[in-house]
């Protein structure tokens, strides 16, 4: 897996971008963020699809069309493309990871060039709650989050023999990792490394994240790494060096939650597919729409992955 580009563009460059035979986006309509991202999307597309994740049914939607999660393989064969985008900033992780999957089954001088679209946001809406930046829980972003459910294939078991190094990518929402923590498979869990997005997209963001997730620094058994925000790449190789120290930890089975930024589980999605040991975690949080304002920075990424 290589990338090929991580770059900051103008909206004249984004637009400069194509023609890809296909794009793929998720929610279009819940801020000014979604909705200029997917229509930079459209504008470098020849087709544009949305996709949708059912996690009761274990299904994903792309356009009019319902494929169960064991029969992926049928999107590359129903949708042949040449080069594909993705728009990170509204499609959810599942949706990214199973798309990624379905193309990467072909065989490798057969998978499409791919790019991934990402947009910053300007600002995010904060709660009314005057008390909420002092408790590190500033920002109104989600209204419910439903029941951590498995991502076939990608469920490896754990058990008092087999445990894991769980990593958690941190964002503003501090309670989703803590959960991850508190459940049933929370005592498979020997080490945990959380990770904060250092360098942040604008400036004290990571200490509205910091503030969220402080509980997390109290047990002896974490670690602290950073990344960057905006980085893909810097997430897959942190990943990637984590698990390259596991004959020193005796742990080389991974779980990861991807509950940081978009790039953040954008990289986390990539280093998955090259990986059968290891467990994304995903807890689908049920996003408000307005939960941000304005559009900031636009991001383009590219991958190799035929080599």
């Amino acid at each position: 897996m290589k990338f090929t580009r991580q770059d900051v563009v103008s909206e004249t460059e984004a637009r400069a971008l194509g023609p890809f035979d296909l794009a793929f986006f998720g929610r279009a309509d819940l801020d000014d963020r979604s909705k200029h991202s997917s229509e930079l999307c459209a504008a470098i597309s020849k087709c544009q699809l949305q996709v949708r994740y059912d996690p009761e049914k274990f299904e994903l939607t792309v356009g009019s069309k319902v494929y169960s999660i064991h029969d992926l393989e049928d999107i590359p064969r129903d949708l042949r493309a040449e080069s594909i985008v993705l728009d990170a900033t509204t499609l959810e992780f599942p949706e990214i990871l199973y798309i990624l999957h379905a193309y990467h089954t072909l065989e490798k001088e057969s998978r499409p060039a791919c790019g991934f679209m990402y947009v910053e946001p300007a600002s995010y809406t904060p709660k009314e709650d005057a008390s909420a930046a002092v408790n590190g829980n500033a920002f109104d972003l989600t209204s419910n989050f439903r029941p951590r459910k498995p991502l076939p294939p990608y469920t490896m078991m754990l058990s008092a023999k087999t445990k894991a190094h769980l990593i958690g990518f941190l964002g503003f929402e501090g309670n989703r990792v803590r959960h991850v923590l508190e459940d049933e498979d929370g005592a498979f869990y020997k080490k945990v490394t959380i990770v904060f997005g250092v360098p942040p997209f604008q400036p004290t963001w990571d200490l509205h994240s910091l503030l969220a997730n402080a509980r997390l620094l109290e047990p002896d058994n974490t670690d602290v790494m950073f990344c960057g925000a905006n980085n893909p790449r810097s997430a897959y190789r942190l990943l990637e060096e984590i698990h390259a120290g596991a004959p020193v930890s005796g742990l080389d089975r991974l779980a990861v939650a991807p509950f940081g930024t978009k790039p953040m589980a954008l990289g986390t999605a990539l280093y998955c597919l090259e990986n059968s040991k290891i467990r994304p975690l995903y807890d689908f949080p049920e996003r408000k729409p307005g939960r941000t304002q304005g559009v900031h920075r636009r991001h383009w990424y590219a991958i190799d992955w035929r080599s």
